[in-house]
């Protein structure tokens, strides 16, 4: 792998999407009228954002030696991230998520088929790989594979962003190295159970993060640093699935991170681009183009 502008490193998936209408209830039965089967996961989707916006990245998970995996890589590749480091393991399955659409609210429910899987091992994250590019995204799943990698980071000045939904094994060490702390609102209920994006915010810079960032789906997101903190508003958006929203939003956020504007203008492109990726089926296939986004934030039309 050459020389990249960000280098993301976590968990990869299949995703199996259908859109119910309507959304039956528990026991019930009910008609798909869209479905879709597309590579899915956090931190590759946020890569192929940042390719789409004109960065250069690439990515390192592991898949089965599947259909499953084959449609996995060859997305990303399409998309024109670097994928020379994926790791093909013959004797586990690629990931799979199983996702319900509700196409009235936008709002899905996710079944995850990790029965089969086997994580990154330390040793086949290539540290070379975070030691040469300009910010390293990683999940905090692989938990020693990503412990070496903002380690290395860290030492050699590049910029960390972690991404995570749910509280982790060692998650406070990981919070002692990262520069970004980027996570859902969500993350309270296995973190800190009643708190506000707010709350959660400080909680994550007074155990070691740089800055924290919540997102909060259309009420936009809270900041947090040291001496100050913030709200920035989300956008008004069309909403058709809400897929992989926040996954885009990272990739926005890194984007405009390295074009080195200030946080909170950051921060209101990476909402505009969040809101435009829920007018489509499913998260890789609904990043907006970054002219749209530009467009969005200078309109700042349909805040919060």
């Amino acid at each position: 792998m050459d020389k990249v502008d960000v280098f993301g490193f976590g968990h990869c998936c299949i995703d199996y999407l259908a859109v119910l209408d309507s959304f039956p209830e528990k026991g019930k039965k009910g008609d798909v009228v869209e479905s879709l089967v597309i590579g899915g996961g956090p931190v590759p989707t946020a890569i192929l954002t940042t390719v789409r916006f004109g960065l250069k990245s690439g990515f390192c998970g592991k898949v089965g030696a599947d259909d499953d995996g084959r449609i996995v890589i060859e997305g990303l590749k399409a998309g024109g991230v670097d994928v020379s480091s994926m790791v093909v393991n013959d004797k586990a399955n690629t990931a799979r998520a199983y996702i319900w659409i509700d196409p009235h609210e936008g709002s899905r429910t996710v079944a995850l088929d990790r029965t089969k899987l086997e994580w990154l091992t330390a040793p086949e994250l290539n540290l070379d790989l975070v030691r040469n590019c300009r910010v390293f995204l990683c999940d905090g799943r692989a938990v020693e594979a990503c412990l070496d990698g903002l380690k290395v980071a860290r030492e050699c000045g590049v910029i960390t962003v972690f991404d995570t939904g749910a509280a982790r094994p060692r998650f406070e060490e990981m919070m002692t190295l990262v520069d970004y702390a980027i996570v859902s609102a969500d993350l309270a209920d296995t973190l800190a159970p009643g708190l506000n994006p707010e709350r959660l915010a400080q909680l994550l810079v007074d155990m070691g993060a740089g800055t924290a960032i919540i997102t909060n789906g259309a009420e936009g997101a809270a900041w947090c640093r040291r001496d100050e903190s913030g709200c920035v508003a989300g956008f008004k958006a069309e909403v058709y699935d809400t897929t992989g929203a926040g996954d885009v939003f990272h990739g926005a956020f890194i984007y405009g991170l390295l074009q080195t504007w200030q946080l909170e203008p950051v921060i209101r492109f990476a909402n505009a681009a969040a809101a435009l990726s829920c007018r489509k089926l499913s998260g890789q296939g609904s990043i907006p183009q970054l002219s749209e986004v530009e467009k969005l934030v200078a309109e700042g039309a349909g805040w919060g």
